[in-house]
């Protein structure tokens, strides 16, 4: 995927030890510059913190969003969602429904091993065995390296509509895209620490064994770096679509 031109300010280090201000490649007055780059900082501080508090927690330690999803499926019966921080879900009669952290993942993990329809709703949602055998959170590529799925043929279309077939370089254009991804955010935030989460929704075809995975861009007109300035915390176009077909990316400023 093609890097795309930010409209970030861009500070330069002369060997003078002389600060230099280039905006859309352009070199500025450093006045100019230093006023910018005091309202961006603003603008940064302000973007951590409605990312921090969009993120969802178990008494203030970021867990993946995935997991709220998951457990929202396993108890349809209550509106946990509105909820961001899991320590605070409680079951009827007002006790915490999980005491400590590793409550969230035995939970999942002992439901995944009592319902086959649970199970696969798990799989599709990117929640599988691990190399030692256990159930655990793990990403895409390692869900479709198990066994189960030797006998898959595996499609994904990327970003700019191309299509890629084959396990092994399905799993390479999927770790691209999210280095370009994350890349994209940095430098449309200018930091160099951003936590990005792809909670992908790839079509399983249990029948006929295939596996496809979308992640054409929906709107190329419109940057990484414009919607990150727009619309913090979340990569979504202005009419709420994900920004590439199947897969709801977040970000977060360490």
């Amino acid at each position: 995927m093609a890097k795309r031109k930010s409209n970030q300010l861009k500070v330069k280090i002369a060997k003078n030890n002389v600060l230099y201000y280039y905006l859309k490649g352009k070199r500025i007055k450093s006045a100019e510059g230093q006023k910018i780059q005091a309202e961006q900082f603003e603008k940064r501080s302000k973007a951590a913190k409605k990312a921090a508090a969009n993120t969802y927690k178990y008494e203030g330690r970021p867990i993946p969003r995935i997991y709220a999803v998951l457990l929202q499926k396993l108890f349809p019966k209550g509106d946990f969602l509105k909820t961001m921080d899991l320590s605070k879900w409680n079951k009827p009669d007002g006790t915490p429904l999980f005491k400590r952290y590793s409550d969230i993942q035995k939970t999942i993990d002992n439901a995944s091993k009592k319902d086959s329809d649970i199970f696969k709703l798990l799989t599709e949602m990117g929640y599988f065995k691990d190399k030692e055998g256990r159930t655990a959170l793990i990403d895409i590529c390692e869900i479709i390296q198990q066994k189960e799925y030797d006998k898959f043929k595996f499609i994904l279309i990327d970003a700019d509509g191309d299509e890629v077939r084959g396990r092994v370089s399905v799993c390479t254009a999927i770790r691209d895209f999210e280095v370009d991804v994350t890349t994209d955010i940095k430098d449309a935030l200018g930091m160099n620490v951003v936590k990005t989460y792809f909670d992908y929704s790839p079509n399983y075809d249990f029948t006929k064994k295939i596996f496809r995975l979308d992640l054409q861009d929906q709107d190329p007109d419109i940057s990484v770096s414009e919607i990150v300035q727009a619309r913090k915390g979340e990569l979504l176009l202005p009419n709420g679509k994900n920004k590439y077909k199947n897969v709801y990316i977040t970000y977060s400023v360490s």
